[in-house]
């Protein structure tokens, strides 16, 4: 395969080109605050970061360090691109990272490791791929059991713990410092629920999507105060479109209330808002004609802190105001008018 055509393969994968490979080496040679100088050889044959080729190359590349002559690195280049498993090394000797690039380019999976071979990240394949450097058959739930596995930092702090299962990752949870979860994500089934935590261990987020083959589909999403209070609700069908609204504040008291119901373009929404002392506020209905656009539909109305009638504004099918009535803290009308098409007002007789 050309390398025009491995790059088309890849996108942006980690396929790479002969310029990209021999920056790599630039990169490798250049002086480091912990590794000496590099030296690295394609199938036996030095190469040098200067080294500029025409064509291709092919063949085994290990790069060794200078000074002790211990392996850092070694892969397989198939017309300038890494293909199969690939190794790096710390300077102890110890594993760095192992991944598995397919011959179309990109990358199937990886591991890395800390110096102290504390894993630090995963990710895994359709299948175990990075045997005899890793044993992702284990690690990535291949043989027929779940995997926990715990990925640490490199000062060795506990940062993740995931569960694996036939190379599918089914549960997350990433820690603080102090140790309290920071995210939760779990897969039940076809049901995927993510959560988020404040550092004292509040729940502060949680949503649950419906994973598809094609989509993903967010089913609900809920808010909370950073004392645990519910201050938002939403939810969807399985469709996506919008079944509900709620908002609250940070006493538990509703704020604003929608439901929606219909199909296509007689979908409509209706919505309440209320006032601080928890009375109605307004209430309308609205033509629901996408997720970000709604169109005011017939009669909505406010109300003053005791609950009382005080306006109404009336809506035609196009969203149009029409009509708009204002009452006193009696109830008597106080303004009644209609609403032309221009806008001007025309007083109602009485």
């Amino acid at each position: 395969m050309t390398a025009r055509r491995r790059a088309a393969a890849d996108g942006a994968g980690h396929g790479l080109l002969v310029p990209a490979l021999f920056a790599l080496l630039a990169l490798a040679a250049a002086p480091r605050p912990v590794h000496a100088a590099e030296e690295c050889t394609l199938d036996g044959r030095r190469v040098t970061p200067a080294q500029r080729a025409d064509a291709p190359r092919s063949g085994l590349m290990r790069c060794m360090d200078r000074d002790s002559g211990r392996l850092l690195r070694e892969s397989t280049y198939d017309d300038g691109h890494e293909v199969g498993l690939a190794r790096s090394f710390h300077a102890n000797g110890r594993l760095r990272r192992a991944a598995y690039y397919p011959p179309m380019g990109g990358e199937s999976a990886a591991a890395e490791f800390t110096e102290n071979g504390q894993l630090t990240a995963l990710r895994c394949g359709t299948r175990a791929l990075l045997a005899p450097a890793v044993d992702d058959a284990r690690l990535c739930g291949f043989d027929g059991r779940p995997s926990a596995v715990e990925l640490f930092d490199d000062k060795g702090g506990l940062r993740s713990r995931v569960v694996w299962r036939e190379g599918k990752r089914v549960r997350r949870e990433d820690l603080y410092d102090n140790g309290q979860i920071a995210l939760q994500d779990e897969q039940a089934g076809d049901r995927r629920t993510e959560r988020r935590f404040s550092s004292e261990g509040v729940l502060r987020f949680e949503a649950v999507s419906r994973t598809g083959p094609r989509a993903t589909v967010r089913l609900s999403e809920r808010e909370f105060s950073e004392r645990g209070q519910l201050v938002a609700d939403q939810r969807w069908n399985d469709a996506g479109d919008a079944l509900s609204a709620e908002r609250f504040s940070r006493e538990g008291q509703p704020l604003s209330v929608s439901h929606y119901s219909g199909r296509g373009l007689q979908r409509v929404v209706d919505t309440e808002t209320f006032h601080d002392n928890g009375q109605r506020a307004t209430q309308g209905r609205f033509r629901a004609l996408s997720r970000d656009l709604q169109r005011p539909l017939g009669v909505h109305l406010r109300f003053d802190l005791q609950g009382r009638r005080i306006a109404s504004s009336t809506y035609d099918a196009q969203g149009r105001l029409t009509r708009e009535t204002v009452w006193d803290a009696t109830g008597r009308i106080e303004r009644d008018e209609k609403i032309g098409i221009d806008g001007t007002p025309q007083p109602l007789p009485n």
